[in-house]
Protein backbone atom coordinates (compact mmCIF):
# COMPACT_ATOMS: atom_id res chain seq x y z
CA UNK A 1 0.00 0.00 0.00
CA UNK A 2 0.97 3.63 -0.52
CA UNK A 3 1.95 6.02 2.15
CA UNK A 4 -0.82 8.68 2.75
CA UNK A 5 0.33 12.17 3.66
CA UNK A 6 -2.34 13.27 6.45
CA UNK A 7 -2.37 17.07 7.64
CA UNK A 8 -4.71 16.73 10.39
CA UNK A 9 -4.04 14.82 14.11
CA UNK A 10 -7.15 13.02 13.76
CA UNK A 11 -8.68 11.18 10.61
CA UNK A 12 -10.60 8.43 9.16
CA UNK A 13 -9.66 5.26 6.42
CA UNK A 14 -13.11 4.08 4.54
CA UNK A 15 -10.85 2.19 2.05
CA UNK A 16 -13.67 -0.72 1.29
CA UNK A 17 -14.40 -0.80 4.74
CA UNK A 18 -16.11 0.66 7.64
CA UNK A 19 -14.67 4.02 8.77
CA UNK A 20 -12.20 3.74 10.87
CA UNK A 21 -10.63 6.83 12.83
CA UNK A 22 -7.53 7.44 13.77
CA UNK A 23 -4.81 9.75 15.24
CA UNK A 24 -1.24 9.57 14.82
CA UNK A 25 1.68 7.82 17.16
CA UNK A 26 4.76 9.85 19.04
CA UNK A 27 6.37 9.61 15.32
CA UNK A 28 3.44 11.04 13.53
CA UNK A 29 2.74 7.66 11.96
CA UNK A 30 -0.18 5.27 12.06
CA UNK A 31 -1.46 2.12 9.94
CA UNK A 32 -5.20 1.38 9.61
CA UNK A 33 -5.74 -2.12 10.59
CA UNK A 34 -8.28 -2.57 7.78
CA UNK A 35 -6.39 -2.23 4.84
CA UNK A 36 -2.74 -1.73 6.15
CA UNK A 37 -2.69 1.52 4.32
CA UNK A 38 0.17 3.91 6.05
CA UNK A 39 -0.46 7.12 6.98
CA UNK A 40 2.30 10.35 7.81
CA UNK A 41 1.44 13.43 9.12
CA UNK A 42 2.87 16.58 7.85
CA UNK A 43 2.01 19.43 9.17
CA UNK A 44 0.03 22.40 6.73
CA UNK A 45 1.03 25.37 6.44
CA UNK A 46 -0.90 28.73 6.60
CA UNK A 47 -1.48 29.67 3.25
CA UNK A 48 -1.93 25.92 2.06
CA UNK A 49 -5.00 25.58 4.45
CA UNK A 50 -6.27 28.55 3.05
CA UNK A 51 -6.09 27.23 -0.44
CA UNK A 52 -7.82 23.96 0.29
CA UNK A 53 -10.35 26.31 2.12
CA UNK A 54 -10.72 28.17 -1.27
CA UNK A 55 -11.34 25.41 -2.73
CA UNK A 56 -13.84 23.65 -1.13
CA UNK A 57 -15.56 26.91 -0.92
CA UNK A 58 -15.28 27.49 -4.77
CA UNK A 59 -16.28 24.03 -5.20
CA UNK A 60 -19.25 24.23 -3.18
CA UNK A 61 -20.67 27.76 -5.07
CA UNK A 62 -20.08 25.62 -8.08
CA UNK A 63 -22.44 23.07 -6.64
CA UNK A 64 -24.81 25.59 -5.73
CA UNK A 65 -25.33 27.23 -9.10
CA UNK A 66 -25.40 23.84 -10.87
CA UNK A 67 -28.28 22.63 -8.53
CA UNK A 68 -29.94 26.00 -9.02
CA UNK A 69 -30.15 25.92 -12.94
CA UNK A 70 -30.80 22.29 -12.93
CA UNK A 71 -34.34 22.79 -11.55
CA UNK A 72 -37.36 20.24 -12.13
CA UNK A 73 -39.67 21.35 -14.18
CA UNK A 74 -42.35 21.15 -10.97
CA UNK A 75 -39.97 23.06 -9.06
CA UNK A 76 -40.12 26.27 -11.46
CA UNK A 77 -44.09 25.95 -11.96
CA UNK A 78 -43.89 25.77 -7.72
CA UNK A 79 -41.82 29.04 -7.97
CA UNK A 80 -44.43 30.58 -10.67
CA UNK A 81 -47.20 29.68 -8.31
CA UNK A 82 -45.96 30.09 -5.04
CA UNK A 83 -43.18 32.90 -5.13
CA UNK A 84 -41.27 32.94 -1.60
CA UNK A 85 -40.65 36.94 -0.84
CA UNK A 86 -37.42 37.90 0.21
CA UNK A 87 -36.25 40.64 1.90
CA UNK A 88 -33.04 40.52 0.05
CA UNK A 89 -34.85 40.88 -3.25
CA UNK A 90 -35.73 44.44 -4.88
CA UNK A 91 -38.90 43.70 -5.58
CA UNK A 92 -39.36 42.97 -2.11
CA UNK A 93 -40.96 46.03 -0.69
CA UNK A 94 -43.32 46.62 -3.79
CA UNK A 95 -45.10 43.67 -3.16
CA UNK A 96 -45.62 44.32 0.71
CA UNK A 97 -47.27 47.53 -0.33
CA UNK A 98 -49.58 46.33 -2.47
CA UNK A 99 -50.93 43.77 -0.09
Amino acid sequence: MATKIIHTKTFHCDDDHPIVWYTFDKNNKAMCEYCATQFVYEPNDFYDKVQEEKNLLDMSMKESIRQKEERTHSEEMQNKLEPIPCPMHEDYDDKKDNV
